[in-house]
């Protein structure tokens, strides 16, 4: 029993020159009033054979996906608050890269992280494996040594790791995508914006063909619970929570999401922004996955073919109506 919902077609013939000429033959098997029947399946099973029926074992399909994806994951204290519904604006990150890597299956995948200085936490590698285990170590700069950050700090390991990317299409005559998603709070004091400097993404725009800063936070804020560190001394309350000592007595300080920020680092790399939302995540990767090349030869390999069943019942058909017309000529 065929599974019709699993079913597919690659004519052979375009069903558009094959329907005309089954009409003619048709006609003209009417108005010889011989056999009807038998020729009218013959001509049916031949339109069929045409249009090459298969079937698409979607549970066996694997999508290999030709994109190179970075992660730019800010991890500057503030992204310590508890303004997520479940846990840190940091674990609202980690979740959130997760999906990314679940929902784009065999891309590569890189991470590069912001704080006081900016790193590479691992180049572009198809090991997911190894990118979940980095993630999930992501841990904020201590408190104790917090410099101040900048958003346009990652700039130099972006542009480095793209370019290594570029080279390596080169070398393999491969023609993949390079996909950034930026994830911070985009929270800046008045040092950070000294820091911050978007011209230093100048070009890199060029260079990325899709992706999303996305917001991390909230505008109303948050606390932001230290959940280890040494030395701690009148930095935080009983309850673990950084403390604002620019006051006295001293506060809970509160991180406050600056989308104005991101919507600038958005702009100047001419990428999506928006605020961590699972609806607005999904858009945008299923607008990714649009992006892929599709290899007719490749996906042809996941089909089976049941054409030929359709052959040999036609096959069978016109044998007789041989047999048929040889008998009455004797």
């Amino acid at each position: 029993m065929i599974d019709t919902s699993k079913l597919i077609f690659k004519p052979i013939i375009p069903l558009s020159t094959m329907i005309p000429f089954t009409i003619i033959l048709l006609i003209i098997v009417l108005i010889n009033r011989k056999h009807i029947i038998n020729r009218v399946l013959i001509l049916l099973l031949l339109l069929i054979v045409s249009q090459r029926p298969m079937l698409k074992d979607q549970e066996d399909v694997t999508y290999v996906l030709n994109f190179d994806v970075m992660f730019v994951i800010d991890t500057t204290v503030s992204m310590n608050a508890t303004d997520m519904s479940n846990g840190t604006r940091l674990d609202a990150v980690k979740r959130t890269v997760n999906y990314i890597i679940e929902e784009l299956p065999g891309s590569k995948f890189a991470v590069i992280t912001f704080d006081n200085n900016s790193y590479v936490k691992y180049p572009f590698t198809s090991d997911v494996a190894v990118i979940e285990d980095v993630v999930k170590s992501l841990k904020t700069v201590d408190p104790n040594y917090a410099l101040g950050s900048s958003l346009s700090s990652p700039n130099e390991y972006i542009k480095m790791l793209i370019e290594s990317a570029i080279e390596a299409d080169k070398n393999h005559d491969e023609k993949r995508k390079r996909i950034v998603f930026f994830m911070s709070d985009g929270e800046l004091n008045n040092e950070e914006r000294v820091k911050t400097n978007l011209s230093e993404y100048d070009g890199i725009s060029t260079m990325i063909n899709n992706g999303a800063v996305i917001g991390i936070g909230t505008t109303e804020g948050g606390k932001m619970q230290v959940i280890s560190s040494v030395n701690m001394n009148n930095l935080v309350d009983s309850k673990g929570y950084l403390l604002d000592n620019s006051v006295n007595p001293p506060v809970v300080a509160i991180s406050k999401m600056d989308e104005n920020n991101l919507k600038a680092v958005a702009t100047k790399l001419e990428l999506d922004y928006f605020k961590l939302d699972s609806s607005k995540l999904s858009e945008k990767i299923e607008e990714i996955k649009s992006m892929q090349d599709e290899d007719e030869d490749d996906d042809e390999k996941n089909d089976k073919d049941i054409y030929y069943y359709f052959t040999f019942a036609a096959l069978v058909l016109t044998l007789y109506e041989l047999f048929y017309y040889r008998r009455n000529e004797l």
